[in-house]
């Protein structure tokens, strides 16, 4: 369909819009992933979540080097090798590296499974103290 000045509608609509936008002030980007949450963070807060988040980095690529003899074997040096299970290692892993490296409450806040995992620790912990208890009993 063409109007008399020869230019099609949907021509001019583009030239419309195109209009429009320059009216409009520019929004200023906005941040996306974890930079949104950085800014509301303080300078301490965000110290300490780098210092968590490489320490977890760190000792993911530690253990990925290891083999299973190796890990065994850490395990036994550390006289817990009856408390090791590949299938929650990963986790107690996880929950170490947050003991050692605390997180902030803002960092604990995006990571809900680190308290289960670090509940795994504290059975371990527990039940190794009352082992300890009923050895001084006797």
């Amino acid at each position: 369909m063409e109007r008399k000045d020869g230019e099609t509608p949907v021509e001019n609509s583009a030239v419309g819009d195109a209009k429009e936008e320059e009216k409009q002030p520019r929004q200023e980007k906005k941040p996306f992933g974890i930079d949104a949450y950085l800014e509301k963070w303080t300078a301490a807060e965000q110290e300490a979540a780098k210092a968590f988040l490489r320490a977890l980095i760190a000792d993911a690529h530690q253990y990925m080097e290891m083999t299973e003899e190796e890990v065994v074997e850490e395990y036994r040096r550390a006289g817990k090798l009856h408390r090791y299970d590949p299938d929650t290692e990963w986790q107690k892993r996880y929950a170490r590296v947050a003991r050692a490296h605390p997180p902030p409450p803002c960092v604990m806040a995006l990571i809900p499974k680190l308290e289960q995992y670090l509940k795994l620790l504290d059975e371990d912990d527990e039940q190794d103290y009352l082992k300890l208890l009923n050895e001084d009993d006797e």
